[in-house]
């Protein structure tokens, strides 16, 4: 219901929102262009008026702007004239006339350039759409953090993601303070808020032909300053009933021109202040300074709304096709589905084709759609991400109140599956309040809460398997993930470690192959191929399609600025990726995609790095290291079997400790006498470990998940005396794994 709330109007008033904001950022400049041109002036009003009437005679009315510019209507022989005039002699400086272009703009933002009501009623609409956006925005931007105490974190996702949540942080207060302010601005334009009205005043003015007092001795005038005037109105001189009418930002008063004094004096409520006042924030009018900060948020719009579409399109194409979809009153097994990206839903509808090829008669359908459970239902099986931190994700955020209010069949068995990322501390948190909510409701459970980390495909197969055993049922489950756009990509270079060439380690380089042959020569053609390269940074992931279609992930050590994609691939005794990877040769090509593993990414500053890797892992470590082009201290831990065959890097770690790139280098052997391993030399150096973390240090540790376990434990040990633990550091970002397999 939220995500709803917060596309349908994006889409629904996108062209026209972009519209409105960019006019109003283009007006945003005018204020203080405007602000320029005045001088700072602290005079009273009584003042102000003797020297604009000394030099103009035939002056009706003085307004201050805004922006504190004087604005002097007065006439020229038979002609009326607006002058700007300077409050420091009175003089005449230029005509005064509202710019056509901010006319123009004034008119495409109120009204689109439309005539009649119907223009302003659109950007009304607009700007109560605008408020819903941005008021669903906000917790679904929470949600996708992990958490409001996350909320100013690093954002994960793919490019799209990000750009539209990072943006959307930034300029989330200035669009809130715009939309609301205009919202209330068009309440009031069509008089469904009230405005500021005075009460009819009652007064008498000095009898017929009494002198008028000259200006500057005027008490009731004297008493005001400039910078509270709006407009003062001058007594017609052939009226001795007129009167000195004077508007301030405190309130509306009537001065007698033959004694000075107020003959009324009327001061504003607080909400009569109250359009005044949301005019000014919305316009800038009067506070330049943030009207030219919102006009900038108002410039993040057309990118908020190409970057919603694109998100919106795209889990438009991830919505899935269910075959063989039994009706439920019907079904004997019901497969409920939580899911947040869409991801969930490809190894649900793997499960429900095995399901049904096993003879069940399935029914699947998201977690929030259950209303009832028929009493033809045997199992329910539910798969369900978690949304960041422990949150329900989006098509399952209402599934735990429709359940309390069902009735239970009696006998009917679950089991639920949780698919999360090992880096939140509440791994499969929902999933496992699902598992307790329907253990609570009275079904049987036919085993324990299966998890799956980062949609690894092994660990999916290993619980259908138990399924299968579970209900007696042979289940050949085929999952066929959905692979997003891939890049070719041709093998240029190699490095190999190790004598036995059934285990050795390749770290390969590769380029964006182009399509055709290459008429381009030299760096030219160099230069077109690294411009073909996805966008990617030191650790994220590189997803390999096999010739078996299915996507294995790599850690990369390049960032798509160095114009080359480097990864190493460690063969593994039956692994077809692996193998198929080691045995490529110059000029062979593969096909794979990029997969952001932004929160792996180093965080900004100049505090300490910790990095820890065994094997392969040494990876993405090396290239944190390689682009320390600022020398941040970095302090790197290495395991493997031998300094012989499984020293990665050792040649370029070498040098990036004389280039100053790279602060300490710690290894450890496993097959060295005495054997170590990296946990071991971690525990060795814990008080000097421990001052790092206590100066902000991060810590990066990428490796097999034998290995992270076992730095964990480590670190929990070293961290106890400084009253800290691991689970803190990774909820602050400080602590965090790339671990596999």
């Amino acid at each position: 219901m939220l995500r709803r709330l917060h596309a349908i109007p994006g889409l629904v008033a996108g062209v026209l929102l972009v519209v409105v904001a960019l006019s109003g950022a283009m007006l945003s400049v005018f204020p203080p262009l405007e602000r320029a041109g005045v001088a700072a002036s602290d005079l009273s009003v009584a003042t102000l008026a003797s020297r604009v009437s000394a030099r103009l005679p035939a002056v009706e009315t003085i307004m201050r702007r805004p922006s504190g510019l004087i604005v002097a209507y007065h006439l020229d022989g038979d002609e009326p004239r607006a002058s700007v005039v300077d409050p420091a002699t009175g003089e005449a400086l230029a005509p005064w006339q509202p710019s056509a272009a901010q006319r123009w703009l004034r008119h495409l933002h109120r009204s689109l350039l439309l005539s009649g009501d119907g223009g302003r009623v659109a950007v009304g609409i607009a700007a109560v759409l605008l408020v819903l956006i941005v008021l669903s925005g906000l917790p679904l931007l929470a949600r996708r953090m992990g958490g409001w105490r996350r909320l100013l974190g690093p954002v994960r996702g793919d490019t799209a993601q990000r750009l539209h949540n990072q943006i959307a942080r930034a300029v989330l207060v200035g669009l809130l303070l715009s939309a609301a302010t205009g919202t209330v601005m068009s309440l009031t334009t069509f008089g469904l808020l009230p405005e500021a009205d005075g009460a009819e005043a009652y007064f008498e003015v000095s009898p017929r032909g009494a002198p008028s007092l000259p200006l500057q001795q005027m008490a009731a005038l004297r008493g005001v300053k400039v910078s509270q005037l709006r407009q003062l109105k001058f007594a017609q001189a052939g009226d001795p009933a007129d009167v000195i009418e004077l508007d301030t930002v405190e309130g509306i008063g009537m001065v007698d021109p033959a004694t000075g004094v107020w003959l009324m004096w009327q001061p504003m409520e607080r909400w009569q202040q109250l359009p005044a006042m949301v005019q000014m924030l919305h316009t800038g009018e009067g506070l330049w300074w943030l009207g030219l900060l919102l006009g900038v948020t108002s410039l993040s719009v057309p990118q908020l709304a190409v970057t919603g579409v694109v998100l919106w399109w795209q889990r438009r194409r991830r919505q899935p096709r269910i075959p063989d979809n039994a009706v439920w009153r019907q079904a004997d097994t019901l497969l409920l589905v939580g899911s947040e990206g869409n991801t969930t839903w490809g190894f649900a509808i793997a499960l429900h084709t095995a399901l049904v090829n096993a003879g069940r008669r399935v029914h699947t359908m998201p977690m929030n759609d259950i209303a009832t459970l028929p009493p033809e239902i045997r199992q329910v099986l539910v798969l369900t991400a978690t949304y960041g931190d422990g949150a329900a994700p989006e098509s399952a955020n209402r599934f735990l109140h429709r359940l309390a209010h069902l009735p239970t069949p009696p006998g009917l068995a679950f089991a639920v599956l949780g698919f999360g990322d090992r880096q939140f501390t509440q791994f499969c948190g929902y999933a496992g309040q699902v598992h307790a909510a329907l253990v609570a409701h009275g079904l049987r459970a036919l085993g324990a809460l299966g998890t799956v980390d980062r949609q690894s495909e092994p660990e999916f197969r290993q619980w259908c398997e138990w399924l299968g055993r579970a209900l007696d049922l042979k289940l050949d489950v085929r999952y066929q993930p959905r692979l997003p756009d891939t890049t070719k990509l041709a093998l240029v270079s190699r490095t190999d470690y190790g004598a036995d060439r059934h285990r050795r380690t390749a770290i390969l380089r590769l380029v964006a192959s182009p399509p055709t042959k290459p008429r381009l020569r030299g760096w030219l053609w160099r230069l077109c191929q690294g411009a073909r390269l996805p966008h990617f940074e030191t650790g994220d992931l590189l997803g390999v399609v096999t010739p078996d279609a299915a996507p294995r992930y790599y850690s990369l050590v390049s960032a798509s600025s160095d114009g080359i994609v480097e990864i190493c691939v460690r063969r593994q005794p039956g692994g077809r990726c692996s193998t198929w990877l080691t045995d490529l040769q110059p000029g062979d090509t593969i096909d794979a995609f990029v997969k952001s593993h932004e929160s792996f990414r180093l965080s900004r500053g100049v505090a300490p790095v910790i990095l820890i890797g065994a094997g392969t892992g040494i990876g993405p470590l090396v290239g944190f290291i390689r682009h320390n082009a600022s020398r941040r201290p970095m302090h790197l831990y290495f395991g493997a079997r031998s300094e012989d065959d499984g020293f990665l890097y050792a040649d370029e770690l070498k040098q990036r400790i004389h280039e100053g790139r790279l602060r300490t280098l710690t290894t450890a052997f496993s097959r060295a006498t005495p054997r170590a391993y990296v946990q071991d030399r971690l525990l060795a150096e814990a008080p000097g470990l421990r001052e790092l973390v206590a100066q902000g240090a991060d810590i990066r540790v990428c490796g097999g998940r034998m290995m992270a376990e076992g730095v964990a434990n480590a670190w929990d040990t070293i961290l106890a005396a400084a009253a800290l633990s691991v689970a803190q550091l990774r909820l602050q970002g400080r602590y965090v794994e790339d671990v596999y397999a």
